[in-house]
């Protein structure tokens, strides 16, 4: 892992002056601070914050060569004893401020590019998901597959740290095939001509009540075809069938292609996966709510648990 993701954690207060005015030699009792409005206390939430999948990649026109599958989104989780992407140990829970707060559901990528960032506020940020293929940087929260070029060796994109996995390498010459793009919980497979080259694993998780898989990546261009990771991901293809793109908010990257026409036609993959961002409360305000209505509130227990499918925001 070489990408490294550095998250400052910001706090901003305000301070008010109570102004005391005075009555002369009258009676009475003065009580101060009371009524001033002193803001609400912060709220302490669990989080699974999963940022879009990478697309698959789109090749470069030229006889039986694959493109590698997209990388899943970067994955980060708060909840129980589960893990961070990559094995990452389970982050610690974090407070966010009383009152609106946004929320950003990073789309899937489309063919050959990354996904994007998903967020809560500026608190967590889990990174976009690499784009699967031929170009230099194929880094993310998961990296993309490497495509093959028929010679020399290619190297899959790098994952962040804590939060996804490697993509698969593609080998040299003699070795046609598109390399596995990188899951949440295991690496991409590297590219290989005897065999599919698989997209890398997702995570489970149980934070909304029911272990859910989600962060696959994306299969290669192969032939045969590799097929997506557990957790969404897209499964490769050789031409003339498409890939497939991957799940729809579970960060899951796109599979690649491998194209068998003459030099210059299409080998392209397919799009990954838009991400989803849930929050899960415990010792829950009076008042919470989300918005828009396509976003969810649900209880389990005494916890309140938030889905975010889209953009929003959480009011607490």
């Amino acid at each position: 892992m070489r990408d490294k993701l550095n998250l400052p954690l910001t706090a901003e207060g305000k301070n008010s002056k109570n102004k005391n005015s005075r009555r002369g030699k009258s009676f009475g009792f003065q009580i101060l601070g009371f009524g001033s409005g002193g803001s609400a206390a912060p709220v302490e939430i669990k989080y699974l914050v999963l940022a879009g999948g990478g697309g698959g990649g789109a090749g470069i026109g030229s006889n039986l060569l694959g493109s590698g599958g997209g990388g899943a989104g970067g994955y980060r989780n708060s909840f129980g004893s589960e893990t961070s992407g990559g094995g990452a140990s389970t982050e610690s829970a974090v407070e966010i401020p009383a009152g609106d707060n946004t929320i950003t559901v990073g789309a899937g990528g489309a063919i050959g590019a990354k996904g994007e960032d998903s967020s809560i506020g500026s608190i967590i940020v889990s990174t976009k998901g690499g784009n699967g293929g031929f170009g230099s940087d194929r880094n993310g929260g998961s990296g993309g597959g490497a495509g093959s070029r028929g010679s020399g060796q290619q190297t899959g994109g790098s994952g962040t740290s804590g939060q996804g996995t490697d993509g698969g390498d593609s080998p040299g010459p003699g070795n046609n095939t598109g390399a596995g793009g990188g899951g949440a919980g295991s690496a991409g497979q590297d590219g290989n001509n005897g065999s599919g080259s698989g997209g890398g694993s997702g995570l489970a998780s149980s934070i909304t009540g029911s272990p859910v898989t989600r962060g696959g990546g994306g299969g290669g261009g192969n032939n045969p075809a590799g097929s997506g990771g557990p957790g969404g991901g897209g499964n490769g293809a050789v031409e003339p069938s498409n890939a497939t793109a991957g799940a729809v908010n579970k960060g899951a990257g796109g599979g690649g292609r491998q194209g068998t026409g003459p030099p210059g036609a299409a080998q392209n993959g397919a799009a990954g996966g838009s991400g989803i961002v849930i929050i899960r409360i415990t010792d829950a305000p009076a008042s919470i709510a989300v918005s828009p209505g396509t976003n969810t509130l649900n209880t389990s227990g005494s916890d309140h648990i938030a889905t975010f499918t889209v953009d929003g925001v959480l009011t607490v």
